[in-house]
């Protein structure tokens, strides 16, 4: 097997026990079994089970940042190109409309599920190999939304942006349809990707933009 080929395999399975189960409750002979490589093959390539993570987490979510910051940019260019402040509107739809599109693919299945179970697990390790992750990006968001809500407090803007992402990681789900816990009957819906989306980022857009 090629080396490239064996890595992908032990990603792949890695990822999708990760989403499953969640990292502390997964063994590297798991992941192994599954990828059909010996335990050696992971220790060689990746090290350990920590730094395997980190892969996973940076096969997914380094070219989704770049999406969202390239999108980003346009809005902020375009404001510039303008001489107007951006809207917060098209700086939350810069974030959001990149990563709905994005996780609902096939080869992104897992990620919304194992970034659920990184937020809501008591250990705080997994978070901490994430955060450097999106720190970055998240800072130039709460950034751009600073001046696009010039009369909120960066406190405060932070604060809505946070809600706001909550928000989405729900319309994610709505979408795929596949929660980690199941939602309330009365809480289901039938709608489209596009009917989703456009309710997303009212709803967000009109949080941040709020009085």
């Amino acid at each position: 097997m090629a080396v490239e080929e064996t890595k992908t395999k032990i990603l792949d399975a890695a990822e999708w026990f990760f989403a499953e189960m969640g990292f502390h409750a997964t063994s590297l002979r798991q992941i192994t079994e599954r990828a059909g490589v010996n335990v050696a093959s992971v220790n060689y390539h990746f090290g350990s089970k920590e730094n395997l993570m980190d892969a996973v987490l940076k096969r997914r979510i380094e070219p989704l940042n770049a999406l969202r910051l390239a999108q980003l940019e346009a809005v902020l260019s375009a404001a510039k190109a303008a001489g107007v402040q951006p809207s917060a509107r098209d700086v939350v739809a810069s974030f959001m409309e990149p990563t709905l599109r994005t996780v609902i693919q096939p080869e992104f299945g897992n990620l919304s599920l194992i970034m659920s179970r990184i937020f809501t697990e008591h250990n705080g390790v997994v978070m901490e190999r994430v955060a450097p992750l999106i720190e970055g990006l998240l800072a130039r968001f709460i950034t751009a939304l600073c001046e696009a809500l010039p009369h909120l407090s960066r406190d405060e803007v932070a604060l809505r942006f946070r809600m706001s992402l909550g928000a989405m990681h729900h319309a994610i789900h709505a979408v795929r349809g596949n929660m980690v816990n199941d939602v309330p009957g009365a809480l289901t819906t039938q709608l489209p990707e596009e009917k989703v989306m456009a309710a997303l980022i009212d709803f967000a857009a009109g949080g941040m933009e709020g009085t």
